[in-house]
């Protein structure tokens, strides 16, 4: 609309209008000095002309006015001038724009028209036309001055006002209102992240785009802020923070994790970028140093090719959106560069203002579409709550049962890898209680028999409890099998090293370690390792005495299966006569607790043992889980529970 506006003005030119466009003059120091012919007659580079583009320059012009023009009211339409200007009709001021020092200020794109006084026109001649320009960095009159009738000067200005300042502060107004709704959505909702940059992003551009459009309201000049100070934060800050910003605005949207360090990083080299044109004393300076800010912040964008990339390869779908948003400033972009370098045309502001505009637009909509899919979301869960619980509860139950019965199964396998029979001993009676706290058991016992002899027994507790640490337990049963049989030319704490080293070697990075004690039976004595296990108890038939296995001067300590940790595998040798007992167990039964976190403890397994003596083995044995059942009032223990006793026959 606005180009087929701008196509038709041209058309609808009035045949008075004086335009000023040829024999321009200038002058650094003014009349009477000379004035000399204005480069190209061009308008837009005034401050070009002065060394250190800080100064005044003064610009001179003649028109002609007929006589039949003295009864029209007539104006000078000035259009948009920056920094601060005067202008004279034949020695006469008409009016001025901006402030001049020490409190310089410009009115930004504000257009001008004054209305020349009859008094001061030479009707039929020739008239002089001197403008006073002030320049500080910026020196320019970026439209075609001219001389017409007032009400059409007017409504030309009006027009150019529109569509160079107004416009902004609509658009301004508008990303104002957009970051407030959006910044108090993450306050209700903080996990949507993208929300509170999508804020900030609308904030800091709604900031920038008030250096097109705060001639409006001169608030800034009426309260003597330096222009060089407005300029550093409206033209310098907010723009650096609108980049910085694009990037987290398309890391949380595309849902892409950024490390802490790589978050402080991309910070600090924003406060830098800030910092440099911060330190500028003059504005033509502050305008070569926020280049160099702008190179620091594009450096931040190879962050922001990588986070592309990375949705790119996963084949995010939001990717697509984010394209599609971005769409209409890569479109008007790229047809400012091929107008500047191709057809030497001034970049348009107002395209790329709009088209930023417009990609910021795309993204709300596509925030709201996510929002509404949120919101029917959370409307489908509770209207149909109840048959997604009961849906949910189904598919647990059948987890839990397939669960049950994997658990069930290996608990199977692993009695049948345990099963033993010791019904043919000649020498021994053996009884074993082993009760897995949940299916499958992190106690392991091995009885070691050829030829219906006793050759030797192990029991062992593997940390931890449920399918690993009896997945651990077949891993480790073989190995103890294989050197205890390997070893039995060896001395027992050397057969116990062997294991331990190849537990360490063949469970690899596996947590797990055991405790256990290894016992053999020889024709002369017997032999007992311990590994950190709860000490054996030997119950003598002729004394009544019921001892721990233990010998002065040996201390056996360690575990089995943690590398580089302190072991001392000694062997205690002793015997056992006819009648004898042996009881072995795993410290399931000495923590096993009641309703009053008190311990079974060993003298519970003691109390059990001293009331079975004198029983069946098998009785014997049978008579701690009952015990255990009473203390605890509950058949389910927290640790799985191993019990064995040996009788000595002959």
């Amino acid at each position: 609309m606005l180009f087929c506006c701008s196509s038709c003005k041209k058309n609808n030119i009035p045949y008075y209008r004086i335009y000023l466009t040829e024999n321009w003059e200038y002058s650094t120091k003014g009349e009477p000095f000379p004035f000399y012919e204005l480069p190209d007659n061009n308008l837009n580079n005034i401050s070009n002309l002065l060394d250190n583009q800080i100064g005044y320059v003064f610009l001179r012009n003649t028109f002609y006015l007929p006589k039949e023009y003295r009864h029209k009211d007539m104006a000078f339409n000035f259009g948009r001038v920056k920094m601060a200007s005067k202008v004279y009709i034949n020695g006469h001021s008409i009016g001025k724009t901006g402030t001049f020092p020490p409190h310089e200020f410009t009115e930004g794109n504000r257009s001008f028209v004054y209305k020349i006084p009859k008094e001061y026109i030479n009707f039929g001649g020739e008239n002089s036309l001197i403008i006073c320009l002030w320049c500080h960095g910026y020196g320019s009159i970026d439209s075609s001055p001219f001389i017409s009738e007032y009400n059409d000067a007017e409504r030309d200005a009006e027009h150019s006002s529109l569509v160079h300042s107004k416009l902004y502060l609509v658009l301004s107004v508008i990303l104002m209102i957009i970051n407030l709704i959006y910044f108090f959505l993450y306050i209700l909702r903080r996990s949507e992240v993208e929300n509170l940059s999508f804020s900030q992003l609308c904030l800091f551009t709604s900031l920038y785009l008030s250096v097109f459009f705060f001639g409006e309201y001169s608030i800034a000049s009426s309260i003597r802020i330096p222009y060089l100070l407005f300029e550093k934060i409206f033209k310098g800050a907010t723009a650096l923070l609108t980049g910085y910003m694009i990037v987290g605005f398309t890391r949380d949207f595309l849902h892409y994790f950024e490390s802490k360090r790589n978050k402080i990083l991309r910070f600090i080299i924003t406060i830098i970028a800030i910092i440099i044109p911060c330190t500028a004393t003059n504005i033509p300076d502050f305008r070569f140093r926020l280049r160099f800010g702008f190179m620091l912040i594009m450096i931040q964008y190879i962050y922001f090719v990588k986070i592309v990339y990375t949705s790119i390869k996963r084949k995010d779908k939001r990717f697509l959106q984010y394209v599609f948003c971005l769409s209409p400033f890569f479109v008007a972009f790229l047809s400012q560069i091929i107008v500047k370098f191709f057809f030497h045309q001034r970049i348009d502001t107002l395209l790329l203002a709009i088209s930023w505009v417009a990609v910021i637009f795309l993204f709300l909509g596509i925030l709201i579409i996510h929002f509404v899919q949120l919101a029917n979301e959370v409307e489908f869960m509770n209207k149909n709550l109840e048959n997604l619980v009961t849906e949910r509860t189904e598919a647990l139950e059948k987890e839990k049962n397939r669960a049950i019965k994997e658990i069930d199964l290996a608990g199977f396998v692993q009695r049948s890898f345990y099963k033993v029979d010791t019904s043919e001993l000649k020498d021994w009676e053996l009884q074993i209680t082993f009760k897995p706290m949940a299916g499958v058991s992190g106690d392991l016992y091995i009885v070691f028999i050829s030829e219906n002899h006793l050759n030797g027994i192990g029991i062992f507790d593997i940390s931890g409890h449920g399918i690993a640490s009896g997945l651990v337990t077949m891993l480790v049963k073989n190995i103890i099998e294989q050197e205890f049989n390997k070893g039995l030319k060896l001395p027992l704490n050397e057969v116990m090293s062997k294991i331990n080293d190849r537990i360490i070697v063949e469970k690899g990075n596996i947590e797990n370690y055991l405790t256990g004690l290894l016992i053999r039976f020889n024709e002369a004595d017997i032999e007992l390792v311990n590994a950190g296990h709860p000490k054996a108890i030997m119950y003598n038939s002729q004394t009544g005495k019921i001892t721990n296995v233990e010998q002065e001067g040996i201390n056996q300590y360690g575990a089995i299966g943690i590398a580089d940790f302190p072991i001392n595998f000694e062997t205690i040798r002793f015997n056992l006569n006819k009648g004898d007992e042996l009881v072995l167990y795993t410290d399931g039964i000495t923590e096993c607790m009641n309703s009053e976190k008190k311990y079974f403890g060993t003298e519970g397994i003691l109390a059990v043992f001293k009331n079975s003596i004198g029983r069946p083995v098998k009785e014997q044995v049978e008579a701690l889980p009952i015990a255990l059942k009473r203390f605890s009032d509950s058949e389910n223990f927290n640790d799985d529970i191993t019990y064995i006793i040996l009788k000595k026959l002959v």
